[in-house]
């Protein structure tokens, strides 16, 4: 449930991209999506094509994507620059606004509160993990994870074989989107281990919650980037946390002994510490890679609130803490959002289709033929996604000027 947060916080990265002139998805400024746990439900949601999803649409404006052609010899003589080529669209995202919705409103059918289960869980798991994966499933249908419409990654533990186990779409080995979300939210005592069927080494693996690894993935995500842009010069990492408090154990007498690290009553303090001590480290290693620019969104939760908290009471605070915490680290973020806004090359991205003729949450009607290619301002920036909702179905506006400016190079 903790997910919230950093739902709330890409809601307000989205928000502040389009209020700046930047209308295209938010999963299109990014050349890999990691997560894990909840975090890797989130990065399932933006990554995923969302019209094969029951999710919501943001249908609300199209992004064309152009490619500069060669230029002929008459060109170079005289000094012209190329006609641009229309590659395609850029396929509709999640409506970012929604994600923390997926939490308010399915967090109780996933979390049901427990009736008489207290003693019975020292021997089964917390939950029944049949919920989870029927919501899964319902959001995701068997839409495969190579299908990402942008390079996704999602940590999980092999516990058979005891490593660390990546689910990525650029090696995918069949997996489906509803398994690796099933895998990466797979957390000891509250869910059961996933059995996923490797489609292409033909074989079964056993697959917990990433978190036992890599509560913050940004390194294995670093890793993975590597592979993927193996000639990039420098990576950008954007690290979101779901909030945390860094926790502390006085050790007295026989506070030291087995019974004392795992005490439920002071917070099972082995694993506490474990987390938070893995965290610190990868933020304290991330920032020493030489070729890696790390920004990392973190702020303390405040009153401690379980994994699993559905109350009004604990979702209300996680939501004004998100608020809080992308208050408190404004300035990185806008610095982060124009560079973002800046982005212009789309090779990582799959398009959608060069004609988009109706809309697919709307009114059954044709819209507008694409921007003229020819124009400076798409030619500097390889790509229009200016068009806004009222101007594609040629309806007037008197305030609608900023529509019309493009994107900055």
């Amino acid at each position: 449930m903790r997910g919230v947060i950093p739902a709330v916080i890409l809601n307000s990265i989205a928000t502040q991209l389009e209020k700046k002139g930047d209308r295209r998805p938010l999963y299109a400024h990014f050349d890999l999506i990691a997560g894990t746990s909840t975090g890797g439900l989130l990065a399932l949601a933006l990554a995923a094509p969302a019209e094969k999803t029951s999710l919501p649409l943001d249908s609300r404006f199209i992004s064309y994507i152009y490619e500069q052609a060669e230029p002929s010899l008459s060109d170079k003589l005289f000094g012209r620059n190329p006609p641009n080529n229309l590659k395609g669209t850029l396929p509709f995202g999640i409506e970012t606004g929604a994600l923390e919705k997926l939490y308010l409103n399915h967090g109780k059918e996933i979390f049901p509160k427990n009736q008489g289960r207290i003693f019975s869980q020292i021997f089964t798991d917390k939950y029944d993990s049949e919920p989870l994966e029927r919501y899964l499933k319902q959001t995701f249908g068997n839409l495969a994870l190579s299908d990402a419409v942008v390079p996704l990654m999602l940590m999980t533990y092999d516990v058979a074989n005891g490593r660390p186990f990546p689910l990525s779409s650029r090696d995918s080995h069949g997996y489906l989107f509803w398994e690796a979300g099933r895998a990466t939210s797979a957390a000891p005592t509250y869910f059961k281990p996933a059995y996923l069927y490797d489609r292409q080494e033909e074989t079964m693996q056993t697959l917990i919650d990433g978190g036992l690894i890599a509560n913050n993935p940004a390194l294995f995500a670093y890793a993975e980037a590597k592979k993927l842009y193996p000639n990039a010069k420098k990576f950008h990492i954007l690290s979101i946390s779901t909030a945390s408090n860094d926790f502390a154990f006085s050790i007295s007498g026989t506070g030291s002994g087995v019974i004392g690290w795992i005490d439920p009553a002071k917070g099972t303090p082995i694993q506490k510490i474990y987390a938070g001590s893995q965290l610190q480290a990868v933020d304290a290693i991330a920032p020493e890679i030489p070729d890696l620019s790390y920004t990392r969104i973190h702020g303390a939760l405040g009153d401690q609130i379980r994994l699993d908290s559905t109350s009004p009471s604990a979702l209300a605070m996680m939501q004004e803490k998100a608020l809080q915490i992308y208050r408190d680290n404004d300035e990185k973020i806008s610095d982060y959002v124009d560079m973002l806004k800046r982005r212009n090359t789309f090779d990582q991205l799959t398009l959608g289709p060069k004609e988009v003729e109706i809309l697919p949450s709307g009114p059954n009607r044709m819209l507008p033929e694409p921007p003229d290619e020819d124009n400076p301002a798409i030619r500097a920036a390889g790509l229009s996604s200016y068009y806004s909702y009222l101007s594609r179905l040629n309806i007037d506006d008197e305030d609608n000027s900023e529509d019309t400016e493009g994107v900055s190079p």
